[in-house]
């Protein structure tokens, strides 16, 4: 009954409010919500001539590679026809296209239209001009450097790239297997030769400008059930450690901390990480030459705390050649985070496709040789030098009589 009479009298305040002659307040409500129904309006405008501008550069892209792969004679006009039986039937807006054969046998091509827009009219605007440029090779890709690959595919920004990150590897892609929206989130731009993302929608803030190809082919886990078979041997129960330190090859379980700050030398050989961590702090210099780690299960990781300098690399040879770290299929996902090391270097494959990995203040990591494969990454103050690793992925997206888009 409460609840009625409540009812009732938001009802007649209602009513009062609207029969109210004065008007002031509905006056002062109508003015303060002309800037977000233009802000509104735009962001409508816009989206409408993004996806315009995305139908063209899908056109562009057919009709340069269709062209290239024609006869010197006819790729002008192949071109032209594969742009306009492209793109005029998914738009009715007119669009002009030109093609322009190249020293390098590439074949180039850009193309212009307007799209009429409706709020941005009150500004004078009547319509938004779009472009695109494509440009392809023909015959066969060159092959590329996988260097980075992020294999969940249910994830929502598999990839997050925050302000300050930085990765120096031009001759390396990143993969980003994800077909969420967004699957990828870039906030500063990295210095690699291409991200391909299966996901059509990614975000990108502050003038961020990644080269990132969306709709993309990313590669299959190409190490999934390939890597050796691993039995945990006796279990070794290390108590905290401190100062100068020599571990010996085996099956660690509990977790070891290394406290207080020091130097460890692993000897060379393979380290199992049974149902614990090892947790190094700040301080400590940790060097291993021709070892690799295998995580057992979920519960098993390595961790840096603060200002840790690592010098890890992997076995030329044997069993567990280019092997850095790695862990069995079929564990659950994880979060691993990866904090401060400085003036460290990685070599090896880094194996870890249930490892949701975070890398936070990881300063001046040089890897001369390194392959990642995680669930998701994040990075965040970043400063990394890569170059691909001995167990390498390859991809190309061209085949020996077809062609590929160069730029």
């Amino acid at each position: 009954m409460t609840g009625m009479r409540r009812s009732r009298g938001l009802s007649n305040l209602l009513r009062e409010f609207f029969r109210s002659r004065d008007g002031n307040l509905t006056i002062t409500l109508a003015l303060a919500a002309i800037p977000l129904i233009g802000a509104i309006g735009m962001a409508v405008d816009l989206s409408k001539a993004n996806d315009v501008k995305t139908q063209l550069q899908k056109s562009l892209d057919a009709a340069v590679l269709a062209g290239v792969a024609q006869v010197s004679a006819e790729q002008v006009s192949t071109a032209t026809a594969v742009f306009t039986g492209d793109y005029l039937p998914k738009h009715t807006t007119a669009a002009t296209s030109a093609f322009t054969q190249n020293a390098d046998n590439s074949l180039s091509g850009t193309a212009s239209t307007s799209v009429n827009v409706s709020f941005l009219s009150v500004l004078g605007i009547s319509s938004v001009p779009v472009t695109a440029a494509a440009t392809a090779m023909p015959g066969a890709q060159p092959m590329s450097n996988v260097c980075i690959l992020l294999v969940n595919q249910l994830d929502y920004q598999a990839l997050l790239v925050n302000s300050g990150a930085q990765i120096n590897a031009p001759s390396c892609e990143i993969h980003v297997a994800s077909t969420q929206s967004p699957a990828a989130i870039f906030n500063t731009t990295l210095n690699v030769k291409r991200i391909c993302i299966k996901g059509s929608t990614i975000i990108k803030n502050g003038g961020a400008n990644p080269p990132a190809v969306t709709s993309c082919a990313t590669i299959s886990d190409p190490f999934a059930g390939k890597l050796p078979t691993v039995t945990a041997g006796t279990c070794i129960y290390q108590s905290p450690l401190s100062g100068n330190v020599t571990l010996n090859p085996g099956t660690y379980c509990g977790g070891i901390n290394f406290n207080g700050s020091g130097t460890l030398t692993l000897n060379p050989g393979l380290y199992v990480l049974k149902s614990g961590s090892m947790i190094l702090n700040s301080g400590w210099t940790v060097n291993g030459t021709g070892v690799t780690f295998y995580f057992a299960d979920q519960g098993s990781y390595i961790q840096f705390n603060g200002n840790v300098t690592a010098n890890l690399s992997a076995p030329t040879s044997g069993g567990y050649a280019n092997i850095l770290i790695f862990e069995p299929t079929g564990l659950g996902n994880t979060q691993l985070a990866i904090n401060g090391t400085s003036g460290s270097s990685f070599t090896g494959l880094l194996y870890l496709p249930s490892r949701d990995v975070t890398i936070n203040s990881v300063s001046n990591v040089s890897s001369n040789s390194i392959t990642m494969v995680f669930s998701t990454l994040i990075l965040d103050a970043t400063n990394w030098t890569i170059a691909p690793g001995a167990l390498s992925m390859s991809v190309a997206s061209g085949t020996a009589t077809g062609s590929y888009l160069s730029r």
